[in-house]
């Protein structure tokens, strides 16, 4: 094979790499947000089941409440929305700086492909090996982004679970004797739909407060991180092209 068809060949696969990265990246961040939305709609369907569980409690039936419990819930699904939107600005952040820095490890071996032609011609031995040590250098960071959108997805998981965390079956109301059910069914039969009502009425201040208290915190902790991967990731590069520049005169 003559060396121009070996070169073009080389561009050819790098393309072909590029696309089937690409791809696996889209899967992944695909993956990520089908996850995250899976664990958003287990959340609101045990509320609703919360809701339902209490209702029975009070021997109420929800269809009676349904504005009041609408309106519980969005600001349930508010928190919950909030605290993705957090992640998601993480893993969109760290996937393209990921991206970025893989754009320059190709960028680095075309180059490479290039200066090799040219090697006959005139001396580039020193830029050649400035630029591999470039594309390693990049796979630094490459590494280090995948790691962390590892933890971002493992992370948003666990922490929607931890702060939008219902007791479905607390109650435990198959436990009572019959005794207490008779005593329950008689008190709730008089009283049970002013105390239900109540507890919605004071859902927003015995549990949503609780909720943007932790979630809040949570976000910080998100937040705090994002900077700090902007901060560490905007070094490696200066760092990268300084030692690049360095290696290139020797």
């Amino acid at each position: 094979m003559e060396k121009e068809q070996l070169f073009q060949k080389i561009n050819e696969n790098i393309e072909d790499l590029e696309i089937i990265e690409n791809e696996m990246a889209m899967i992944e961040l695909a993956i990520y947000q089908k996850s995250i939305e899976g664990v958003k709609e287990q959340k609101l369907q045990e509320i609703k089941e919360f809701f339902e569980q209490q209702a029975k409690y009070y021997y109420q039936k929800t269809d009676k409440y349904q504005i009041e419990i609408d309106k519980n819930i969005k600001m349930y699904e508010r928190q919950i929305e909030k605290l993705m939107n957090a992640y998601d600005k993480l893993y969109i952040t760290t996937f393209k700086i990921m991206q970025s820095a893989i754009n320059n490890q190709k960028i680095a071996i075309a180059n490479i492909v290039t200066l090799v032609a040219e090697k006959e011609n005139k001396d580039v031995s020193s830029t050649i090996i400035a630029l591999a040590q470039k594309k390693l250098n990049y796979a630094v960071i490459v590494d280090e982004c995948r790691e962390r959108l590892k933890w971002c997805r493992e992370n948003a998981q666990r922490d929607i679970n931890e702060v939008f965390r219902h007791h479905v079956h607390q109650l435990q109301i198959y436990e009572e004797s019959i005794i207490d059910k008779l005593r329950r069914f008689v008190f709730n039969r008089i009283s049970g739909k002013s105390k239900y009502r109540k507890f919605l009425e004071n859902y927003q201040m015995e549990y949503i407060k609780d909720i943007k208290r932790k979630n809040n915190e949570k976000i910080l902790v998100v937040m705090a991180t994002l900077k700090g991967i902007i901060k560490q990731m905007e070094k490696v590069k200066m760092q990268i092209t300084i030692e690049y520049e360095q290696m290139k005169v020797q």
